[in-house]
């Protein structure tokens, strides 16, 4: 209790002002105001390119067996083009031939390098099987500088027409000239080559991948034939068998080969191991366009020789069931897809089925690369009939 006579103070109580609302302190609407538009522009950005419900649309898996294209769809931009139109692809590599002589049931499509073995597998009947054919690829030798400037004093190659000094990276090889120096059994010492010791007695040849699972070595026997039959085709089973063996030396001379021709190439040990080796024009050209990348500069000692007996390869894609015609579809039509294919060295067929040879040439030179240059002059070669090609490739191969 207080003392008697003691004055009690009342309790002050102490009102505090009202607290501003959150939303209006001036200092926190500046710093929110930016990260809102941000925000207001990435949903719009989203809108625009329609990727907004992307995580929301079913994205459709494909299984494809794929031959030497299988770095195509193994590219990152390749990827993420067919991501945002719903598709994500999962390939087995294979040889094309071996893709259409094993069962391939258990894929939605499948793409050989050329229609050799693309023609296998639609005589295959498959229930579903529609073809599309997205972008072209001559076959090419590739060689070092300088093989092609041994073949060129050897009478058998020229620098390409109107290139300036030797530092050209294309030749032109006179195939019927080519092979009787093959066959004639000379080295590279004969012509003049020492690299890798006194005496470099390999043989001149071009190697390949294995005849009997690759699209690129069996169209490469049909050149080899073509010329050798005197620039024409066999008719019958008999002259198939004839023609063959006496093209087999030519072609087996090699010993084992390997499964892909182009990986020894690019690396320091393919001078002494494969000097000359047949591959796509596609594989040289995106490898130009990487080390250009890499280097600021194309690399001057790797150089094709493009044969007078040419051949334009055509990859297509098969599609084995409804869900792989997308693919196809986008492959044939899509912008996007089609610059890409362009960027990694192929001639892509416009919608009429024309190629876009001028296109990827203005690429190159944009990039630094001299582009190869295109000859009306060249022998068109044909090829054997599919089943006298096929006997051929078995007999030359000792094929099972």
């Amino acid at each position: 209790m207080a003392p008697a006579g003691s004055r009690v103070e009342e309790p002050e109580l102490t009102v505090l002002p009202r607290p501003r609302s959150f939303f209006q302190r001036r200092r926190f609407l500046w710093s929110f105001l930016p990260t809102a538009l941000l925000g207001i522009a990435g949903v719009i950005a989203l809108l625009v390119s329609s990727n907004l419900l992307l995580p929301f649309r079913q994205v459709v898996t494909l299984q494809g067996k794929v031959a030497s294209k299988a770095d195509f769809f193994e590219d990152e931009e390749v990827q993420r083009i067919l991501i945002k139109n719903h598709i994500r692809v999962h390939v087995t590599r294979s040889g094309s031939r071996e893709i259409a002589t094993h069962d391939i049931d258990s894929y939605d499509f499948v793409m050989p390098s050329g229609q050799p073995s693309a023609d296998l597998v639609v005589k295959g009947q498959y229930g579903h099987t529609k073809v599309y054919r997205p972008f072209t690829t001559p076959l090419v030798l590739a060689t070092y500088r300088e093989y092609a400037e041994a073949l060129v004093g050897a009478g058998v190659a020229t620098r390409e027409k109107n290139s300036v000094g030797p530092d050209t990276l294309y030749y032109d090889l006179d195939t019927e000239r080519f092979l009787n120096l093959v066959q004639s059994g000379k080295t590279w010492h004969d012509l003049e080559i020492q690299q890798y010791g006194a005496n470099n007695l390999n043989r001149v040849i071009a190697q390949t991948s294995n005849v009997c699972n690759s699209n690129s070595a069996g169209t490469y026997l049909g050149i080899v034939a073509f010329i050798k039959n005197d620039k024409k085709i066999p008719q019958t089973e008999q002259e198939a068998d004839l023609l063959g063996a006496k093209i087999r030396p030519l072609l087996t001379s090699q010993g084992l080969p390997p499964a892909d021709m182009f990986v020894p190439y690019i690396t320091p040990e393919g001078r002494g191991t494969a000097p000359i080796v047949v591959v796509y024009e596609n594989q040289y050209l995106n490898y130009q366009i990487q080390y250009r990348e890499n280097h600021g500069r194309a690399d001057m000692d790797r150089v094709l020789l493009y044969p007078s007996a040419g051949f334009e390869t055509s990859p297509q894609l098969i599609s084995l069931d409804s869900k792989a015609d997308q693919l196809g579809d986008l492959l044939i039509n899509n912008p996007a897809l089609m610059l890409r294919a362009m960027e990694l060295g192929y001639r892509v067929l416009d919608p009429s089925g024309a190629t876009t040879s001028d296109q990827l040439s203005q690429f190159l030179v944009q990039h630094g690369i001299h582009a190869p240059q295109t000859t009306a002059e060249d022998t068109k070669t044909y090829l054997p009939r599919l089943s006298l090609l096929e006997r051929m490739i078995i007999r030359v191969g000792d094929c099972p």
